[in-house]
């Protein structure tokens, strides 16, 4: 028997192409016209035959292919996380007051720890109905709304959000101090329904104009505010500030 009979058959396309390319050239070396400068192209021939396009091409476009599908399934699982942010449900808040220790029926709360969360909206707090302090910064959220429950509220904390306007307050007749800085509100308005606020503070915001912060006339408990880092440069501002009466100057 002849040795190379022995030899494992290689699987696949391109290799057996290979295989059988030296069976050709063994043949052409039997020609005795055949000199080493012919043998030397007949070996490089079948190299050329098992990398040509007709060996390549498939697997190329069959990876091509499947780069395709993987880059659009990791598009659209992108695009589902995106859409299904952190949400403040029911669910979410009850784990929460367990991981703080805190009280598990809702109304018993008078603190509550929701800063850091990425939530990008208030909602789902009518139970906690005994709030007195809620933390709410460096979130993504874009509105004030959904604390008509918190009538106990003494301090909201909605620094660092996407807040444009200030609004939806009237519930929080009790609130004392309210953080808003770092958002992006361009103007003070709807602050005189809380009659006993006396801390207020509005840094790194849009403010320019002696409008934008003249409704903090009819804020009338206000003693401590915080108006730096935003871009008022009018003189007629310091008239406004001098006007109000508990402002600790």
């Amino acid at each position: 028997m002849h040795p190379e009979a022995s030899e494992p058959v290689v699987d696949g396309p391109a290799e057996q192409g290979c295989a059988q390319e030296p069976g050709v050239e063994e043949s052409a070396g039997d020609h005795g016209d055949a000199g080493p400068r012919g043998r030397k192209e007949e070996i490089n021939d079948p190299k050329e035959i098992c990398v040509g396009p007709s060996a390549t091409s498939y697997p190329s476009e069959q990876k091509q292919s499947g780069d395709s599908r993987s880059d659009s399934r990791f598009t659209h699982q992108r695009d589902d996380k995106e859409d299904c942010g952190p949400r403040m449900t029911k669910s979410f808040l009850q784990k929460l007051c367990k991981q703080h220790k805190l009280y598990i029926t809702p109304a018993l709360n008078d603190t509550l720890y929701l800063h850091f969360k990425g939530f990008d909206r208030i909602e789902n707090l009518e139970e906690y109905t005994g709030l007195r302090c809620l933390w709410l910064e460096c979130n993504g959220i874009q509105k004030i709304e959904n604390l008509h429950a918190q009538t106990e509220l003494r301090c909201l904390f909605l620094q660092v959000n996407l807040l444009h306007k200030i609004e939806n307050l009237e519930p929080l007749q009790k609130l004392d101090a309210l953080n808003l800085s770092n958002n992006y509100i361009k103007t003070i308005e709807n602050l005189s329904c809380l009659p006993v606020l006396n801390t207020l503070q509005m840094a790194h915001n849009h403010l320019e104009t002696v409008e934008d912060i003249q409704h903090l006339q009819e804020c009338l408990k206000l003693c401590v505010l915080d108006l730096s880092h935003n871009k008022l440069s009018d003189p007629e501002i310091l008239s406004v500030l001098e006007s109000m009466p508990d402002l600790v100057k």
